[in-house]
């Protein structure tokens, strides 16, 4: 291959990832095509099917590249209660956005009638990030200051929350909320929050 080639491929790759995102802004997830998307990215649309084999594996991958990973991953400054508020703050931030929303929304929608969507996501997403999580709440039991419960359930009793208001009551997910969600939990299982 030679290098203009090699470098056109990245290039592509980052027209289409920037059109699709723009289109979603501009139209709504539901309402973009993957011959508006190659349209708008100035490629061809065997190019789009080449990489991505449908819409949503586009927009998973706008999402891996653009928009969750800062906020989903539980940090670790060696302040548990701390970290647990600056994770579900993030999904706050996160979910206050309109245009992530939107995106967020219609992915996850997508998935319930796409199996493979579903499973790009459980194993692009959530597998990965899920196991580092249970690692650092693990880490956080073994030194007292979790309560001893299931890793699994204890980061699902946090977080099944906020997407529940995304996804299904519309209810705002601010930062208060998620200060009272973390402080809850907290409380509920044992551990007296910072």
């Amino acid at each position: 291959m030679s290098d203009k080639n090699t470098r056109r491929g990245p290039r592509s790759r980052e027209a289409i990832l920037e059109a699709a995102a723009d289109l979603c802004r501009e139209q709504g997830y539901a309402a973009v095509t993957m011959e508006a998307i190659a349209t708008r990215a100035r490629v061809g649309k065997p190019t789009l099917y080449r990489w991505w084999p449908s819409k949503g594996a586009v927009y998973l991958d706008v999402v891996l590249d653009r928009v969750v990973e800062p906020a989903i991953e539980l940090p670790d400054t060696g302040d548990i209660a701390g970290d647990l508020r600056t994770w579900i703050r993030g999904f706050a931030d996160l979910f206050s956005d309109p245009h992530a929303k939107e995106l967020l929304q219609g992915l996850l929608g997508a998935a319930q009638t796409d199996a493979e969507l579903a499973g790009m996501l459980r194993e692009k997403i959530q597998r990965p990030l899920q196991a580092g999580n249970r690692q650092r709440i693990a880490a956080a039991q073994a030194a007292g200051e979790l309560p001893a419960m299931d890793p699994t359930l204890l980061e699902e009793l946090l977080i099944s929350p906020p997407w529940y208001r995304l996804l299904i009551s519309g209810e705002p997910v601010t930062r208060e909320y998620a200060d009272a969600l973390v402080d809850a939990v907290l409380s509920a299982g044992g551990a007296r929050p910072a």
